[in-house]
């Protein structure tokens, strides 16, 4: 598979210093925060809802995890699942299903604090909800890491997983990087589990729309197999062609059983293309057993 060509790993210096700022300023945003959930789930910290969903409002972080939890539901998740998390954030799929679920779940974060936050507060609510730092290497979010994505295995055993979900990973990683990640899954997905990972794909009739400016964010940068929103940033976020996914999941050993297709590449802020693939030959069945958190 084509690989990508070298791009610069760091921003001016002027925005790094202001990168740090607004961190400092979303911090002290705890100091104001009163924020408390009707439903007594825990509430993540300002700073961290701001830095994720771009507002403390703690309106937007319900609204997310409402949303993520109809994506697991809508996509065959079982009460039962052994279920993982790749980019957990701050914990709106766990605190969607905990009290639900009885399976297990386990949570991968780059971001430290997030990953601290949910290990602190939302493992104590139930020990079979467990998450990980993943000291990943990304320009964009976590641009410290040690561990470059493309050789980052996974931390679990072989088959550990019947469910493994991605939202909003894949459109923050290079072609190459998603490919090994997709080889990972296949490696820890049991043989009638699924994955669910959402994308920005690119394809013939969407390009002509993303050149033309009316995709919800610009990708002006074209380099193998995608294009790229900031090019001295790759990872902020990215567009990747669809042949090449489709040829990555067959090179993993996963099979793609179905596709949603998102509308961003037409003006839709946030809605992203979202793939459901298998490892075995057994699709699995839609599931509406998992019940709402608390009822």
């Amino acid at each position: 598979m084509p690989g990508v060509p070298s791009l610069p790993a760091r921003r001016p210096l002027w925005k790094r210093i202001g990168g740090r700022f607004r961190a400092g300023l979303h911090r002290s945003l705890n100091l104001l925060d009163s924020a408390s959930d009707p439903t007594g789930a825990p509430v993540p910290p300002a700073h961290l809802r701001t830095y994720y969903y771009r507002t403390r409002d703690l309106a937007a972080f319900i609204r997310a995890r409402e949303a993520v939890r109809t994506e697991v539901l809508t996509h065959g998740l079982k009460t039962t699942d052994r279920v993982l998390d790749i980019g957990s954030g701050i914990g709106n799929l766990a605190l969607a299903l905990i009290g639900a679920h009885e399976g297990t779940y386990d949570g991968v974060e780059i971001n430290r604090d997030a990953a601290a936050w949910c290990q602190r507060v939302i493992t104590p609510c139930d020990p079979r909800f467990r998450f990980h730092h993943a000291d990943i290497a990304g320009g964009a979010y976590n641009p410290a890491g040690r561990l470059p994505a493309a050789s980052y295995r996974f931390p679990f055993p072989d088959r550990a997983f019947d469910f493994v979900y991605l939202g909003s990973v894949f459109t923050h990683m290079l072609p190459g990087d998603v490919a090994h990640y997709l080889g990972e899954i296949q490696r820890v997905l049991a043989p009638a589990g699924a994955c669910v990972a959402s994308y920005f794909l690119l394809n013939d009739g969407r390009r002509s729309h993303v050149e033309a400016g009316r995709s919800f964010m610009p990708f002006p940068f074209v380099i193998a197999s995608a294009r790229l929103h900031d090019r001295a940033r790759p990872e902020a976020a990215v567009a990747i062609e669809e042949p090449f996914v489709v040829e990555a999941y067959g090179a993993a050993g996963l099979r793609i059983e179905r596709v949603r297709r998102g509308e961003w590449w037409n003006g839709r802020a946030d809605d992203q293309d979202v793939i459901t693939a298998t490892c075995g030959t057994m699709e699995r069945a839609h599931s509406s057993t998992v019940r709402a958190a608390g009822s």
